[in-house]
């Protein structure tokens, strides 16, 4: 049994589809992992044609000794998965199954495109359905799997989650049946095109280290409304969503990746909200960091979790930098986002504590999100005076919200007829679109933390706000945003092969 699994995403890290590409190899099934970043990057509206011909061939070629080919996606990624289907469905006769968050958000759409849709966590479910396929055996009694079969169609529930995620063997970077997507081929991933990757990395290239990056959990302790966790919490109830790997478990990961990969210089732990953890675990694996692995690393917060006692131990091991999402600085917005308990009190006494290690860590990078369609003037010059009071270093990440489905924002969005064009409004916007308005403006021009407080307190006052923002100026807005977009893909670091 061969299993090709298919990531279409930028970032050749793809934690899902290496764990289960690790998980099948050790029940005995032979898997080949295709890497096809997409080159139109950010640019998701640029055409739904995401693949030259000669890439589609390649990776028809790659298929063909294929007993089934699975395919992850997130909303952003829906026209490569479709591409990607549509060219193995005229090519060649074998089954596609498609996993990741837009088939467990939206398994009735994708099954219109897919042979078969995994919902949820999927190594025990995918690793059933290769099972069944190799015996010729019937699938549609699977747990977790939508899909059709002699002819008519089955839809079953969810299957529960795992106990223990030390169940799951570590994600699979060993290069054996890797392949890349690399100047329009997909060839042989090797330890230098890796290397080059990784070092692209946001995080890498603001470190100046090439950082290896995993997840330790699964899971957010909070129920955001923007935020896709909050969809998948409700198939399976918030019982038990929240789970963590043993530290051995993660340890064991990390030494086996720094022998294979000299390069790696720091960790970057991607959890949605690794504070989540108890002081007590968060002490066992400080203690076991510091003796098996050593090398800094990076890490996520949010503010309900953020303590002293916790950020100490954790900087003591070797943190060097971490994000924490604070996304409104409005009480309506904080609200409408389900974060009224982060509310500015909340967010400031967290970046109080972080700042008093301001000597130990790089500045801080604070989550924003823009242009929710219910955001009034106050609300952005509410964000905008929060931000003048964040203690200072520290940088911004601003993103446009994305009314993703399934969440609550999107039933919102939907229900007040908000989204006239759900292909162009969700499907093809990506959340590095942000609006060019003079709100904006001023964020982007207080990323970098050095803007002083007193001059963007200026810039929201009544005279300035109200001509600035004015539409008679939205041209020379639009313009400006122009101009730092250019300058930033000027020095936006590239993975050359």
């Amino acid at each position: 049994m061969r299993v090709v699994l298919i990531s279409p995403y930028p970032d050749i890290t793809s934690f899902g589809l290496r764990s289960l590409s690790a998980w099948l190899r050790q029940h005995g099934i032979q898997t080949r992992c295709l890497f096809l970043p997409d080159r139109f990057g950010d640019e998701v509206a640029a055409q739904p044609e995401r693949y030259p011909p000669q890439v589609l061939q390649d990776v028809v070629e790659l298929c063909r000794d294929a007993d089934l080919v699975g395919v992850t996606l997130m909303t952003n990624y829906f026209d490569n998965a479709l591409q990607l289907t549509a060219a193995l469905r005229e090519r060649s006769a074998v089954p596609v199954v498609w996993g990741g968050v837009h088939a467990t958000i939206r398994p009735e759409e994708c099954l219109r495109h897919a042979d078969y849709v995994c919902i949820g966590d999927g190594e025990e479910t995918l690793l059933e359905l290769a099972q069944t396929l190799e015996r010729g055996e019937d699938p549609s009694m699977i747990q977790g799997l939508w899909g059709k079969f002699s002819d008519r169609e089955f839809r079953n529930a969810v299957r529960p989650l795992p106990a223990s995620l030390d169940a799951y063997p570590p994600p699979d970077w060993t290069g054996h049946e890797h392949f890349i997507l690399a100047a329009d081929r997909v060839i042989p991933m090797t330890d230098a095109i890796v290397q080059q990757h990784l070092a692209s990395g946001t995080v890498s290239a603001m470190l100046g280290k090439i950082g290896y990056q995993t997840m330790t959990g699964r899971g957010c302790p909070h129920r955001c409304s923007y935020c896709i966790n909050d969809a998948v919490k409700k198939l399976y109830g918030a019982r038990n969503y929240l789970r963590w790997r043993s530290t051995s478990h993660v340890m064991d990961e990390l030494e086996r990746i720094i022998r294979q990969f000299p390069f790696i210089g720091f960790i970057w732990i991607s959890d949605d909200a690794f504070f989540g953890r108890p002081m007590q675990d968060i002490q066992e694996f400080c203690g076991e960091y510091k003796r098996r692995i050593g090398l800094p690393f990076t890490c996520l917060a949010s503010p309900l979790t953020m303590r002293e006692d916790k950020l100490a131990a954790l900087v003591d091991a070797g943190l060097v930098y971490l994000q924490m999402g604070v996304q409104s600085g409005s009480p309506h917005i904080q609200e409408l986002f389900n974060r009224a308990r982060m509310n500015n009190e909340k967010l400031l006494e967290a970046m109080h504590v972080i700042n008093k290690f301001r000597d130990r860590l790089l500045p801080p990078s604070y989550d924003f999100i823009l242009d929710a369609p219910w955001e009034t003037d106050e609300d952005r010059r509410s964000s905008l005076e929060l931000i003048s009071r964040i203690p200072k270093p520290f940088r911004l990440q601003p993103f446009s919200l994305v009314l993703y489905p399934g969440t609550a924002l999107h039933e919102k969005a939907t229900s007040e007829g908000l989204l006239q064009d759900e292909r162009r409004d969700v499907y093809s916007k990506h959340y590095a679109m942000r609006a060019p308005s003079y709100s904006n403006l001023l964020i982007s021009l207080s990323k970098s933390g050095k803007m002083p407080s007193w001059l963007l307190r200026l810039g929201i006052a009544p005279i300035p706000w109200r001509v600035l923002g004015s539409h008679t100026l939205e041209p020379v807005i639009r313009g400006t945003f122009r101009m730092l977009k250019h300058l930033k893909s000027l020095l936006k670091p590239t993975a050359s092969h």
